[in-house]
């Protein structure tokens, strides 16, 4: 579905919705939201041909439902199936790779651009359903959730396709932000996590400014420093902060994103450890195995053989 096939494989490609063919097989606002589905019947088979055989970077949300078969995929270079019923929400800056629909399965996708997302309730809330979802990005809905968020689908796709709608991005960003709100009851009550809504603090502020850097940076900026200049902020107070609002230290954050990007480059055919090293901004190759040994328990040549 999504063209690749002018980019190099030799790097992480990253996708985003220009990606996306502005035809008549998707319902969607350019550049902004895409719908896609065979929820009439339809086959995917040759959309699988098409499909990368290696992971690619989302620049945007992707929100998956298998309503009935298996769809075979993998976030964060982990392998997650979906079954009858099953979601996935994967939340931009993941590592993704469809492998493998079924025959005869039943699903859809909605690809969404972060800036598109309009959800202004509790802030804390949104961080650490995020921080959950980057741990368990899959989860069942039951026949009743399955059955509404269809109907929410199926109501937003319907107003897409209606020829010289006015409000298409109002009526959508109002569907988008049920579904939003039906995930975050989800959440709570799995979690027993009830809040009062509040206006983001400081500190949480300072938290989403500073992953919004991470995500543009991390591939030649693992110093700290660089994000505390950029937020005018000492390096110590971001780390503490960061911590306090999310669990993990700065440090921990930038180098989960340096890590998922050096497997993913690691397992792309045809790229080399020394090109891998040189497009994360390594000062050699020995140093790039040093730290890729330390938070991952390989070098980089065995993890290539895994």
């Amino acid at each position: 579905m999504v063209n690749t096939s002018n980019r190099h494989q030799a790097e992480t490609i990253k996708v985003d919705l220009s990606h996306f063919p502005t035809d008549e097989r998707f319902a969607q606002i350019p550049n902004k939201l895409v719908l896609a589905d065979n929820l009439n019947g339809e086959s995917f088979d040759s959309e699988e041909k098409n499909r990368p055989n290696f992971p690619v970077q989302l620049n945007m949300a992707v929100i998956f439902i298998c309503v009935k078969g298996q769809i075979d995929m993998s976030i964060d270079l982990r392998q997650h199936t979906l079954t009858d019923g099953a979601s996935a929400i994967v939340v931009p800056g993941s590592f993704f790779q469809m492998k493998h629909l079924k025959q005869g399965t039943t699903c859809l996708f909605m690809a969404v651009s972060p800036d598109f997302l309009n959800y202004s309730g509790d802030v804390k809330l949104g961080i650490d359903f995020g921080r959950a979802l980057r741990e368990m990005p899959v989860y069942q809905l039951s026949e009743e959730e399955l059955q509404e968020s269809l109907s929410i689908y199926q109501s937003l796709k319907r107003k897409l396709l209606t020829p010289h709608y006015l409000y298409k991005e109002e009526v959508a960003k109002s569907y988008l932000h049920i579904l939003q709100c039906n995930a975050f009851q989800i959440f709570r009550l799995e979690t027993k996590q009830i809040q009062d809504q509040k206006p983001p603090s400081r500190k949480e502020e300072l938290y989403i400014s500073f992953m919004r850097l991470v995500r543009a940076h991390y591939m030649t900026n693992r110093n700290i420093g660089f994000y505390a200049d950029q937020l005018f902020v000492s390096p110590k107070y971001l780390s503490s902060i960061i911590h306090e609002v999310s669990g993990n230290y700065a440090t921990d954050w930038i180098n989960q994103y340096v890590i998922l990007e050096a497997k993913s480059l690691l397992r792309t055919k045809g790229i080399s450890i020394k090109e891998v090293s040189n497009k994360l901004n390594f000062a050699n190759q020995s140093f790039f195995a040093k730290y890729f040994k330390q938070h991952t328990g390989y070098t980089p040549k065995e993890y290539k053989t895994l």
